[in-house]
């Protein structure tokens, strides 16, 4: 029998405009039945259904996270942590205690590696082959700094992948060099693929392990959907990792919580094929496994000036960053998708990324013209006005994610300056424009935490506070538009029969919360297809 649940005695946001609140709601097996007044509810429903009181909690829809990383997420839960490293001291220390527990032929792997909150400000750049060989010379040690974009090697491990002064950079990357020719062992975007084929990959029990602490601790954030960013093949932003991402998926399928909404990183789209269908794809209107969406890559990142950019970086002026692929090369692929009837979510940092990936929309389109694409781009972290205008008459929607405000507003100006940071994460401008704004987290770059995301997008941490949202955006970022970025709004994103029962239980009602005290918002409760998965003890 169908478990049957009536929800009341709280704030009960719908995230519906035209009945934004409601008394109570009705639950039976994975679907709302239901919604309205409690004693209406009650009187129909009180004999078959528990009667739940909220104690004045506020119930939303789950949230959706829009762009995540699961499988890199869990590789960055094994291997050795650096984000909370503040000094070049510290770093050393760490490697110096990690080499005494390896083979001197086994790659020392650190991740998310965040030089630019080091205390010493003379330290907040990029250490160098040489600075690491003084710490850890007889080990080959890789450095990935959080953003995946950029990592360094020490001379061990260059010498391991095989780059000397000859080796010349491939598209897509960059072996940076010294005055002399030197490679400096920092390596970004496509020449970090071969040194992710040295590293030792974790035992499957692990592997396992892991992903079910990496799926309940989402849930415990009040996630109930992703959209799961895969590499089907080598060469994406995981390097060659991005080979094995399937298989770990299929083996790790039991542990996942959530819903999965796929985007797909291939240059191959009809690969995609043989994905559309179980274990990966359920093949339902409402399954909790789909693969839709084909993701592109177009250029790195600001922490890695690897970012397409039509201006020097203010404080990297020998750099502009640049395309991980031609435009031609672009246009084919994403061609080829829209023909297949695949939807197509490009990642786009730079203005210049933007701007080139808008126009080839736009071409795109024009060629092959198709009503309700949902075309994306993710990230749009740089918008200019004319972009925005061309996004919202293209109907393009903008995958973007607020944590990156919290991760970055100590040093942006540093690193575009100023004119380019009023473009920069322009949230309210996107809104205004009429264009769907979905939010995501990037994760593992970034926390997957909701709450610290609503947080960025409401106060912005004072980064061009004109750019600053309301909770109830916010909310929506997280939650209908999610749903509507992923063809999924019929099933979830909202409090509405017929949906499925996807909530999230918090302590407050967030649209009361003042500006400053959204990070204190405690989840109390998770719930996926109309079953607790998280529930806070305390």
């Amino acid at each position: 029998m169908l478990e049957r649940k009536v929800f009341y005695g709280g704030s009960i946001l719908t995230m519906k405009d035209s009945q934004p609140m409601v008394e109570a709601v009705a639950v039976e097996g994975e679907k709302i039945v239901a919604i309205g007044k409690f004693e209406v509810i009650e009187k129909f429903f009180k004999d078959d259904f528990d009667i739940i009181n909220l104690e004045g909690n506020a119930l939303l829809p789950g949230f959706i996270d829009s762009h995540l990383h699961p499988i890199l997420y869990l590789f960055f839960l094994i291997n050795l942590d650096l984000s909370n490293v503040k000094s070049l001291k510290e770093l050393g220390q760490i490697l110096k205690d990690v080499a005494k527990t390896k083979s001197k032929d086994e790659m020392i792997l650190g991740l998310s590696l965040k030089e630019e909150d080091f205390k010493d400000p003379k330290e907040r750049v990029l250490p160098t082959r040489w600075v690491l060989d003084k710490m850890c010379p007889d080990h080959p040690v890789f450095l990935l700094r959080y953003d995946g974009h950029i990592g360094i090697l020490n001379s061990k491990a260059l010498e391991l992948i095989g780059i000397d002064s000859n080796t010349e950079s491939p598209e897509g990357g960059e072996i940076r060099k010294n005055e002399k020719g030197e490679p400096t062992g920092i390596l970004s975007e496509l020449a970090l693929s071969p040194v992710f084929s040295k590293i030792t990959l974790p035992e499957p029990k692990d592997i396992k392990e892991t992903a079910s602490k990496c799926f309940k601790s989402l849930a415990a954030k009040g996630l109930t959907s992703l959209h799961g960013v895969i590499e089907l093949d080598k060469g994406g932003e995981s390097g060659d990792l991005g080979g094995i991402e399937i298989p770990i998926l299929k083996s790790i399928k039991d542990n996942v919580l959530q819903n999965w909404y796929s985007l797909v990183y291939t240059q191959t789209p009809k690969k995609l094929r043989r994905l559309k269908k179980t274990p990966l794809d359920d093949g339902e209107k409402d399954g909790k496994f789909k693969v839709n969406a084909i993701k592109l890559w177009a250029d790195g990142s600001f922490g890695a000036a690897t970012a397409f950019m039509f201006k020097p970086f203010t404080d990297q002026p020998d750099k502009t960053g640049f395309l991980v692929l031609n435009e031609e090369k672009f246009y084919e692929i994403m061609k080829d998708a829209h023909n297949l009837g695949y939807q197509i979510c490009i990642h786009a940092i730079g203005d210049r990324a933007n701007r080139i990936i808008v126009d080839l929309y736009k071409r795109l389109l024009k060629e092959f013209p198709k009503s309700d694409h949902r075309y994306r781009i993710e990230h749009a972290s740089i918008l200019t006005p004319d972009i925005i205008k061309d996004m919202s008459e293209l109907g393009l929607i903008a995958s973007c994610q607020p944590p990156f405000i919290n991760s970055e507003y100590k040093w942006l100006s540093k690193r575009i300056g100023e004119e380019r940071c009023r473009h920069t994460y322009p949230m309210k401008s996107i809104i205004d424009a009429g264009i769907i704004f979905a939010a995501g987290s990037d994760c593992p770059i970034e926390d997957p935490d909701v709450i610290l995301g609503l947080h960025a997008l409401v106060n912005r941490n004072g980064f061009i506070p004109e750019e600053c949202i309301s909770m109830e955006d916010a909310l929506k970022a997280y939650t209908i538009n999610g749903a509507y970025a992923a063809f999924e709004e019929d099933i979830k994103g909202s409090i509405e029969p017929g949906k499925l029962a996807d909530f999230v239980i918090l302590d407050k009602n967030p649209i009361e919360v003042a500006k400053e005290k959204i990070k204190k918002i405690k989840v109390l409760e998770t719930i996926i297809r109309g079953k607790t998965v998280f529930k806070r003890n305390n």
